[in-house]
């Protein structure tokens, strides 16, 4: 006999859990906080402590970091569930810092996250150890321990986090299935070796299900930016890079260096990659490593950049982009021959500053040969209805990209081409009516708001003199380019 549940037992267990729910408990972290607490208010725990009560915190529960300085590498493994994630968070309006810098000879400085289904949100993570230079070369040198957070469980989210001064941002490893990078900027990260800066923003790698780094402002590293990079022994398939400011990185390590803003390729095939809607100054965008091999599928498209590189795609669609370059605006790449059949590469806008070495490129093997637009679109049929214009855009941008995790947040970018000294800007997509708001620099997050108010509805004219970012944690005299006014980013957020 089958025996069917009533709907009074199905209503008693739709009760109950919404009461598992709504019980969903809160523990907290002070810097004074100790092992022997429990997590409450008044009985705080640290941080290592915290990171590590996962038969206490359990699915859906939230630890708030509250305000202070939390030094050391820290390894968190609290964990859970793909529809209950554990949320680790800085309490709303407080400076939560975690300083990466060793406690001892021990400790690497990492704040690994090793908790599958977790989300790590609004909290400083930065290193003040002073050593920005070393005279051994490689990417491991002894003396160089700045620590940076390395992700290396499923399904981690972590947003909106400012993170600088480090080794490196973020390492996102392919041991994790998925997750994503959003909201965060990522600034002053690396070191100067006697070969070359080292030290990018993200370096990421993944074999299972899509990694997604969005909306995230990046700049001013000692190396790249989004570094999407492994041996022929590692695994790029599945990312969305999405929505990213990127400007000026590569700075650090001598002036006037620029790396590439974002770079995808290596010794193993890049399959499943998108690359949509980021700006990119002050370097470019690279989509398939020099010295890489064979890659599989590519979607890149609504792009703004400083030049742009394809290099031996089996397919792929590059369209509705606006590349900016002195020359070779579009450059297409192949180890030994050029792989055109399986590619769609169309309505892009060109804009070439100088054009002495071409207006596009071709590279076959190790011969490269730049092109006129007119021949590019000959020999590769290609661009049939894209445009390219002699001269920077002209036209004025603001883009706007609200929060995909907190209402009343967005980045801003502004592309001036004329100069002018202050924008309007509709925050309509962002604010409601009455919502108090501030504006500041992304170049100097912690210092005062360039603008403050109530939205009204109306446009808000935001300044655009030069800002001074803080000098890199060890070093002095730092001269950082200057972007303003014709390029600036932003963070608008709701509150006072």
């Amino acid at each position: 006999m089958t025996v069917r549940p009533t709907v009074r037992w199905l209503s008693w267990i739709a009760m109950m859990n919404c009461i598992t729910t709504a019980v969903a408990a809160e523990f907290h972290v002070q810097p004074d906080g100790s092992a022997q607490g429990n997590g409450s208010a008044s009985a705080p725990w640290d941080l290592a402590t915290a990171l590590n009560a996962k038969e206490t915190v359990q699915p859906g529960d939230t630890v708030w970091i509250h305000a202070g300085t939390y030094r050391g590498g820290f390894v968190s493994r609290l964990s859970g569930r793909a529809d209950a994630p554990v949320i680790i968070r800085g309490v709303r309006g407080e400076r939560v810092t975690i300083d990466t810098q060793p406690r001892d000879d021990k400790d690497n400085g990492l704040f690994l996250i090793a908790g599958p289904d977790s989300v790590y949100r609004d909290f400083e993570v930065t290193c003040s150890h002073p050593a920005r230079e070393t005279r051994i070369p490689g990417s491991w040198p002894e003396d160089i321990r700045r620590g940076n957070i390395d992700v290396r469980a499923d399904r981690v989210s972590v947003l909106n986090l400012i993170v600088h001064d480090c080794a490196s941002g973020f390492g996102f490893w392919s041991e994790a299935e998925g997750g994503e990078v959003s909201g965060c900027l990522i600034f002053n990260n690396g070191w100067r070796g006697p070969d070359r800066g080292h030290g990018h923003a993200v370096y990421a790698q993944n074999a299972r299900g899509t990694k997604r780094i969005r909306d995230n402002v990046i700049f001013h590293q000692f190396a790249y930016g989004v570094h999407v990079y492994g041996s022929e022994k590692a695994s790029l398939k599945g990312f969305e890079i999405d929505g990213n400011i990127v400007f000026e990185n590569g700075c650090l390590t001598r002036p006037g260096d620029h790396a590439p803003g974002i770079m995808v390729g290596g010794g193993c095939p890049a399959e499943r990659i998108v690359v949509r809607d980021n700006i990119v100054t002050g370097g470019g965008i690279r989509l398939g490593y020099p010295w890489g091999t064979t890659n599989d599928d590519l979607l890149c498209t609504g792009n703004y950049s400083e030049g742009l590189v394809v290099r031996d795609f089996r397919r792929g669609v590059i369209e509705k982009n606006t590349i900016v370059a002195h020359s070779n605006a579009a450059q297409l790449e192949g180890a030994d021959r050029l792989r055109l059949s399986g590619l769609k590469w169309n309505d892009n806008e060109y804009f070439i500053t100088d054009g002495r070495w071409g207006q596009c490129s071709v590279t076959e093997g190790a011969k490269s040969r730049g092109l006129s637009f007119d021949e590019w679109r000959t020999i590769t049929s290609f661009d049939s209805r894209s445009t390219l214009t002699k001269g920077r855009p002209a036209t004025q941008r603001i883009i706007i990209r609200p929060n995909a995790h907190e209402p009343g947040r967005a980045h801003i970018a502004v592309l001036n081409p004329a100069g002018l000294s202050e924008v309007e800007v509709d925050l309509s997509r962002v604010l409601q009516t009455g919502t108090k708001y501030r504006i500041v620099s992304v170049k100097d997050f912690f210092g005062p708001a360039l603008v403050t108010g109530t939205w009204d509805s109306r446009p808000v004219r935001i300044p655009l003199r030069p800002v001074t970012p803080p000098q890199p944690v060890g070093m002095s005299g730092v001269e950082f380019p200057v972007t303003e006014p014709h390029f600036a980013a932003f963070v608008v957020m709701s509150g006072s």
